[in-house]
């Protein structure tokens, strides 16, 4: 009889490893597909200038947007039932990171004739971790959730 016949012989850790699947990682449609939420963001900011709006009004709409960006990520990481919530969410962060800087930058191309945001990267990486943390947060009450409702 050979080894892998064999029911009374232990598992040693290398044999019990390689049985047991790795754990999923992030879900990375979901965070691109939640990240481009992000876009709304400097889209808004456009129409504010487009509009003649003043300073004072784009702070609160800002927030409140930030806002409802947030709920959607918890709730999507929440009600999906991704595996890796945190993990999702902090990639959900870091792409969308990734798209606004690159859509202000190709604005800023565009419109100013200038580099703007390109030439700057600690603005770059303030952008991304900001995001990120936002992600994170995010992640945190999602996995909270599933592990509340047991979902």
């Amino acid at each position: 009889m050979d080894e892998t016949q064999n029911p009374q012989q232990p598992q040693t850790p290398a044999t019990a490893s390689a049985q047991t699947p790795a754990p999923p990682g992030p879900d990375y449609r979901l965070a691109i597909g939640l990240g481009a939420l992000t876009l709304l963001y400097p889209i808004l900011n456009i129409a504010i200038n487009l509009l003649g709006m003043e300073g004072t009004t784009r702070v609160p709409v800002n927030a409140w947007l930030w806002l409802a960006i947030g709920v959607v990520w918890i709730l999507v990481g929440w009600l999906t039932r991704t595996p890796r919530p945190f993990l999702t969410l902090l990639a959900t962060g870091i792409a969308g990171g990734m798209l606004t800087s690159a859509l202000v930058i190709g604005i800023q191309l565009f419109t100013s004739g200038g580099p703007g945001l390109a030439t700057a990267p600690f603005a770059i990486v303030s952008i991304l971790a900001m995001h990120a943390a936002g992600g994170a947060l995010c992640g945190l009450v999602a996995w909270g959730l599933q592990a509340a409702t047991g979902r």
